[in-house]
């Protein structure tokens, strides 16, 4: 009998980032990718469940489909899903996506035992450094552009909004 895996659930599983690390961890974990669209190229070992993180009752039928297929425990979330546009320009998208769909995917995590969540951003969430200089965790972050406030004000929601995870 195969050992069980633990499930990890990553959202933008069909962006760059998202793609390759559902490929790097469906060898050793059960993972299902969340995305509006199917990855271009997905581990046979890997699930797909298509999401939008707009509407509550797409999270709510997904997460429900999780738990009656995987259980409720959750490894890991990563949340890579948000939303990003090369205009520097306001966007209600930003809080649509990046906000309101984080809120809606943590108030339906709650159900489930989540060991960790990860919630990733760009270095474009950071105040502008000189050539040279080396960005850590600890580096000033700037929210003059709106994919900057997006993920400044979701990184906040998740703190008051995390419960037990």
């Amino acid at each position: 009998m195969p050992a069980r895996r633990d499930t990890i659930i990553v959202t933008g599983s069909s962006g760059f980032i998202g793609e390759a690390l559902v490929a790097r961890l469906a060898a050793r974990f059960r993972v299902i990718g969340l995305d509006r669209q199917a990855p271009k190229q997905l581990p046979s070992t890997a699930k797909f469940e298509e999401i939008d993180l707009t509407s509550d009752e797409s999270v709510r039928r997904v997460m429900g489909k999780i738990r009656e297929k995987h259980g409720g425990r959750i490894a890991s979330v990563v949340h890579l899903a948000a939303y990003f546009d090369l205009t520097g320009e306001p966007n209600p998208k930003y809080q649509e996506i990046t906000v309101r769909g984080t809120e809606r995917l943590l108030r339906e995590l709650q159900a489930f035992e989540v060991e960790q969540f990860i919630f990733a951003s760009s270095m474009l969430v950071h105040r502008p450094g000189r050539p040279g200089d080396l960005i850590t965790e600890d580096w000033l972050l700037e929210a003059k552009l709106p994919y900057r406030s997006s993920k400044i004000e979701t990184e906040r929601l998740i703190h008051d909004q995390r419960g037990q995870i």
